[in-house]
């Protein structure tokens, strides 16, 4: 029994670690440069490219606002609307 409890943490942290940067663009693209792109688990998060080939910056929207892609900006929560996420053109 203490296995399957440590083999489903283990997964649970693979999983946790895996799936935490998707929607994070690579910014490896000089369009990609200034532009931030949805976080794919946390409407109230987007990434940030700011230097050419380093990975986007993980930035928080303020509390009580979630960040619309179609606006490029962090809104009221009553605003929001969910929209399938799309992957930036280069992938961390």
């Amino acid at each position: 029994m203490k296995a399957v409890f440590v083999l489903c943490a283990v997964l649970a942290a693979f999983v946790v670690a895996v799936n935490g940067d998707a929607g994070r663009s690579a910014c490896k693209d000089e369009s990609e440069i200034g532009q931030t792109y949805p976080h794919h688990f946390d409407p109230a998060k987007y990434w940030l490219c700011e230097t050419l080939g380093t990975a986007a910056t993980e930035v928080d929207c303020p509390k009580g606002l979630a960040y619309m892609h179609l606006l490029k900006e962090c809104i009221p929560w009553a605003s929001y609307i969910w929209k399938k996420p799309e992957f930036p053109p280069t992938v961390a």
